[in-house]
């Protein structure tokens, strides 16, 4: 499960959103034409921040849902007795691999607009073709924890930066020995959300480097 941390308060946010579009009621002229628009801005900037744990739940389901499309199905990579132990795990046939894509990316299409879609499954291509290296095992991917540093929602769109956290699990073979990696990174991400006919947000731009941890 994420543990999902926003510092920012919606009155907070309530309150930038009436302030930024504040040069509009101006315009209108006239007491009862500014207090209508003080009343629809208001209304605008409530429903936007109404929309916030939406846009954070889809961003946490969307990056979760690609590092997850990164590795096979448990199913595929032998009795867990046998990694437990240290054995190598079963390498995952040709047909389990290319189911492995077209589920990946049918995931990636519910998350992300299609063009980030076609962008995320890169790293799914990339992730697909090592698992066909005979000294090389994919035991799993995932992010354990994200924590928004910003959130804001216009309408329908939605911008967001967030530390993530994300591990990956594997096997390889060095010197005719296999070990076991299990590396943990924090990255800094930027993401740029949609809101569809539908209603359901999706990721439409996402970029990120690894977290600065300090000197």
């Amino acid at each position: 499960m994420f543990s999902i941390k926003h510092p920012w308060r919606a009155s907070a946010l309530l309150g930038v959103a009436v302030l930024a579009s504040a040069g509009g009621v101006v315009a209108l002229g006239g007491a009862d034409a500014a207090v209508g628009s003080q009343q629809t801005v208001a209304s605008q900037a409530q429903a936007d921040a109404a929309q916030l744990p939406a846009v954070k739940s889809a961003f946490a389901a969307a990056i979760q849902a690609s590092r997850a499309a990164q590795a096979p199905p448990a199913s595929a990579l032998g009795p867990m007795s046998a990694l437990a132990a240290g054995r190598p795990a079963a390498m995952v046939s040709d047909a389990v691999r290319s189911r492995q894509l077209s589920d990946g990316l049918a995931v990636l299409g519910k998350h992300f607009t299609a063009a980030q879609a076609r962008h995320e499954a890169a790293g799914l291509r990339n992730a697909i073709a090592g698992e066909a290296d005979p000294s090389f095992r994919n035991l799993g991917s995932g992010a354990s924890k994200v924590t928004f540093t910003r959130v804001g929602v216009s309408g329908p769109t939605a911008t967001i930066q967030a530390e993530v956290t994300l591990w990956a699990k594997f096997q390889q073979r060095i010197n005719g020995r296999w070990v076991t990696e299990n590396p943990v990174n924090v990255m800094d991400y930027t993401a740029t959300l949609v809101r569809n006919a539908s209603g359901q947000w999706l990721v439409s731009s996402l970029t990120g480097d690894f977290a600065n941890e300090g000197p």
